[in-house]
């Protein structure tokens, strides 16, 4: 794909990233319409949609025909975010869009929520960004081109006139392959297909690694995994949108993300497992999947 192409659609997501996440973290003192979805759980709020909608603005203006896939436009539940992906996955130019990875954070002021945007062609991931408005961190990545982490204002300078590439700098993901050193972070979701199985899943590494974080975003997880702050990530019933643009980011830091039970990540894939190194990811598939 031409760089110029998908410099384009970094520009683009990193001005929407910007201006979604910087206006959520405005409104943190002002959240109205809190709302459950498909559960008590999986909360929403007025903020969430109207994020989505600067995005898709943003999107719409730049690139007219492309298909955008989001969270807040797609109806709630697993089956019906799992039939969203399956029927626009391969489409030739597709947006993936969370506006708030974190919403049960931003509900309860917890500074852990991110805007996650992905830009996909055919199938495959080309354009990642993760934004930590808090921190006024940019995580972002382009397929063959490494994944780098700026911030806010460096990459709104940029992104209004991009000209040298990267901003930044680098990211590499953990360079630690043994489960005994490793930090692993996992998400505790209550669905009930899940829960039970998560948490047995996740007591069985609790003596085998370093330490357990659950930060309640799995977007930020894996943005983290690419940065080396965390050395691996594994979370099941995952959407589209929670992972598209973090799963980049770790392979183009040099990390391994695949499927739990083995297999190779895809944009339909829900139960992920990353990591710094193939050595570790293995190693944690095979006590997730009941292997040892």
């Amino acid at each position: 794909m031409q760089t110029q192409h998908l410099m384009q659609c970094l520009a683009t997501a990193v001005e929407a990233a910007l201006e979604a996440g910087d206006y959520f973290r405005e409104r943190v003192d002002s959240i109205r319409d809190i709302k459950a979805k498909s559960s008590p759980n999986d909360l929403v709020t007025d903020v969430d949609p109207a994020c989505e909608t600067m995005i898709r603005r943003r999107i719409g203006l730049r690139f007219p025909d492309h298909e955008v896939l989001g969270e807040e436009t797609t109806e709630p539940g697993a089956a019906a975010s799992a039939a969203a992906a399956e029927r626009v996955w391969d489409r030739p130019h597709l947006w993936i869009v969370d506006p708030i990875d974190g919403t049960t954070n931003f509900v309860h002021h917890l500074p852990l929520s991110v805007v996650s945007i992905a830009y996909a062609a055919d199938g495959n991931t080309q354009v990642g960004v993760v934004y930590d408005p808090y921190h006024r961190e940019v995580f972002y990545a382009v397929r063959g081109q490494g994944a780098h982490l700026a911030d806010a204002a460096a990459m709104r300078a940029w992104a209004g006139a991009p000209s040298d590439f990267p901003v930044g700098r680098r990211l590499v993901a953990s360079p630690v392959e043994a489960l005994r050193r490793a930090v692993v972070a996992s998400g505790f979701p209550t669905r009930s297909r899940t829960y039970a199985e998560t948490t047995a899943n996740t007591a069985r590494l609790f003596g085998q690694v370093k330490s357990i974080r659950a930060l309640g975003s799995a977007a930020l997880h894996l943005a983290y995994v690419a940065a080396g702050r965390i050395d691996g990530f594994f979370e099941y019933d995952l959407n589209a949108w929670d992972v598209a643009a973090g799963t980049l980011l770790v392979e183009e830091a040099g990390g391994c993300v695949g499927e739990l039970g083995g297999g190779r990540y895809h944009l339909r894939v829900r139960d992920i497992v990353a990591g710094g190194r193939a050595e570790l990811v293995k190693a944690m598939d095979r006590i997730l999947t009941g292997e040892v």
